[in-house]
This record gives structure tokens, sequence and C-alpha cells, in this order.
């Protein structure tokens, strides 16, 4: 069988991915592929990233558990493990990934959609372009957090912010909830700390903190966002 591990781009997927396999040995795998990471030397090793080798199909109709990443809409009724983070912070951390790493091209693309009328500043407007618009695969962050937490759906949500603060807690915490069958003995004490991440990793793991959007999202953006995103912000507990 499938678990997911959901949620809108950056916004803990990883970090989780990287505690259930420091603490359980437990490997997980994405749709994607996660290309990236044969750019980033060691990477897929602390994260215990794992290439697909069976049909998504083939893996659903296992009685094996397979975790596996995505940021996708849900489109089938398999359990999953949602996280969700501050709408303003997963926003302002993706914009930064797409200066980052996205290519040449897409940057002019998003460029080309959206003038400021007061200068370019591409940031800024990969930023509300992320506010404004919605992704045909992910949807806006609102659209994501709403899909993933239909009454209809077995999803377990954690908080990016309690993650960050008790991780193996919240990590027991969803295994438990979603009554998921195997060996979770614990095999390592030792976490990488965000900062050590970062130190490695700069440019994938920024910063890991609350509350960046505040020196880095703009009055005018801020109004933007919460025009949008107000209703699932304020059902989460975010002011």
């Amino acid at each position: 069988m499938i678990i997911w591990l959901a949620s809108y781009p950056r916004s803990g997927n990883t970090f989780f991915r990287i505690l259930i396999n420091q603490f359980y040995g437990i490997k997980t795998y994405s749709i994607y592929d996660d290309p990236l990471f044969e750019r980033l030397t060691g990477v897929a090793d602390v994260v215990g990233h794992q290439k697909r080798e069976i049909s998504y199909e083939e893996m659903m109709a296992s009685e094996k558990i397979f975790f596996v990443k995505t940021h996708h809409l849900p489109s089938d009724d398999c359990p999953a493990i949602y996280l969700v983070r501050d709408g303003r912070d997963s926003l302002v951390s993706y914009a930064h990934y797409i200066l980052s790493f996205k290519n040449e091209s897409l940057r002019k693309a998003y460029k080309n959609k959206i003038k400021s009328m007061f200068g370019w500043n591409e940031f800024n407007e990969i930023l509300k372009k992320l506010i404004i618009s919605s992704d045909c695969d992910y949807g806006s962050w609102s659209q994501n957090v709403y899909q993933w937490n239909k009454p209809s759906k077995f999803t377990f949500t954690i908080r990016f912010e309690d993650l960050i603060k008790e991780p193996l807690h919240q990590v027991k915490t969803a295994i438990e909830a979603l009554e998921i069958k195997g060996d979770f003995s614990r095999i390592n004490n030792q976490l990488p700390s965000f900062a050590e991440l970062h130190e490695t990793w700069p440019q994938f793991f920024r910063k890991g903190k609350s509350e960046a959007w505040k020196r880095e999202m703009s009055q005018e953006l801020q109004e933007l966002f919460w025009e949008h995103h107000g209703q699932v912000m304020q059902k989460l507990g975010y002011e």
C-alpha cells in the first residue's frame, strides 16, 4: 500500500522524510524521483530517498508499505500524512527555491506573466504569482491544504512548526494515528539539526524557521495573501 507524504511545496515534506529515515531507517519515494538530489551530494542518503522500481499500481496493491512524497492534489483514497506550514512561509520559501533551482526559461515565463508597475523585482513577482495563481497539479496553497484535509480522506496533518519543535513526538503520533503496521523501533538517536542541514546544503535547506515572511513579504503582498488565503489560514489557527 501507499501512504502519501503530502504537502504544498516547501512545507516540511523533505524534513519529515529525514526524520523517519534517521529515527527508524524507513526509506521513502517521490513521484518526482527528485532529480535535484543528484546535484546535491549526500542529500539522498540523509533523506532516505529511493528510486522507484515498480509502478504505483503495484505499490498500492502490495502488502508492503511504501511512503511516497507528493505535492500533487489527491486523486485516490490512499491514507496520507500531510505537512502544513504557515502559507506565508511556504510561499516565501518556494519563491526562493524557484530562484535557486528552476531553469532560466521557467524564470522568464514567470517574469513575462506578471509585470510590476513600479519596476521589476523578480522575487516579489514570483511570490505574487504564487499567491494569486493556481498550479494545475499542486493547486494554490489554500486548495492544496483544503483538498488533502477533506473529511472524506484518511489524512493525519502535522504542522511544520510543531515538527521542528518536537520531531520524534510528531512522527510517532502520525504513525500511531494511521495505525501503520511494522517495526518502528528506534535505530538512531542522532538527528542532524536544521542548522547542520543548512550548512551543508544552504540552497535547499534555507532556514527551517517560522515567520521569515515578516522580513521578506511586503505589506502589499501580505494583504494580497490574506485576500486569497485568509479563510484557510484562520481555519488552521494561523494569525
